[in-house]
């Protein structure tokens, strides 16, 4: 062998070292990929952590967050019955309910009074029968006379025969001019329809302002009563008979304080 080609293959060295550079580099190669796998791979679980404690912190906060205060709940204070305000306003409150039931007893009591005299006014006249009156209630009083002996059927005309029991009416309330009158009048269920009624709405408001007519022409002044028609509205009783139906066409004379009581 030259000396030429042996310095040849002393430069070339071993043929294993290529084979080992090789696998170094494919090794290298693997590692790189190994490590770019596992940053994805941790990017997701991150990801997939992050997704899990929002849908965690839904129901429960949590653990590594500042857990929030809950809102302090509404609390009622409980009045100490001794206390000297609550003391001085439950007397208060007492006072003026007994003052109320007082001056509702004194009207009542004037009402009875009132009562009397209407009764002895119409046993006077005989007329006693014709007129239902109710006890006072809440400072109110209510006479009731039935419209088939006020009035012809269909009629606003008052019966000159009745016209005695609203001289009664009259006189008691010119007696006592602390009070107000309403006049309300009222019908059965049965339609009405003529050219002058067109239906028990004024049927009932006309009989009504007649009778007011004939108050204020006997003297009582206008500021002090009032005619209001109720047609079939408020009826006693159901309208299912002709007794019924008879009983709810009526007149009512509602008696009302305007002034309290000295």
């Amino acid at each position: 062998m030259s000396r030429k080609q042996q310095l040849l293959e002393d430069n070339e060295g071993p043929g294993w070292i290529t084979t080992f550079a090789d696998l170094m580099t494919l090794l290298l190669v693997f590692f790189v990929l190994l490590f770019s796998m596992s940053s994805v791979e941790h990017e997701a679980f991150e990801e997939a952590a992050k997704s899990l404690n929002i849908a965690l912190s839904r129901d429960s906060a949590p653990s590594s967050l500042i857990p929030l205060l809950e809102p302090a709940a509404e609390t009622t204070r409980i009045p100490d019955l001794n206390d000297p305000a609550m003391i001085n306003r439950n007397a208060e409150l007492a006072d003026q309910m007994r003052f109320q039931q007082a001056l509702v007893d004194s009207i009542n009591a004037e009402l009875e009074e009132i009562v009397t005299d209407i009764e002895g006014s119409l046993a006077e006249k005989d007329m006693g029968s014709w007129v239902e009156i109710g006890s006072p209630l809440d400072g109110k009083l209510n006479l009731k006379v039935n419209a088939a002996v006020m009035f012809e059927p269909g009629s606003v005309e008052i019966r000159r025969s009745m016209m005695p029991l609203l001289d009664s009416v009259l006189e008691v309330v010119l007696d006592n001019p602390g009070f107000k009158l309403e006049v309300q009048g009222h019908t059965d269920d049965q339609p009405v329809d003529t050219e002058r009624f067109p239906s028990n709405w004024e049927l009932s408001a006309f009989r009504a302002t007649a009778v007011l007519r004939f108050l204020i022409e006997g003297g009582l002044s206008p500021q002090r009563v009032v005619a209001s028609g109720y047609g079939d509205s408020m009826p006693l009783l159901p309208n299912t008979t002709e007794e019924n139906r008879a009983a709810n066409r009526r007149l009512e004379f509602v008696l009302e304080r305007t002034e309290l009581p000295r």
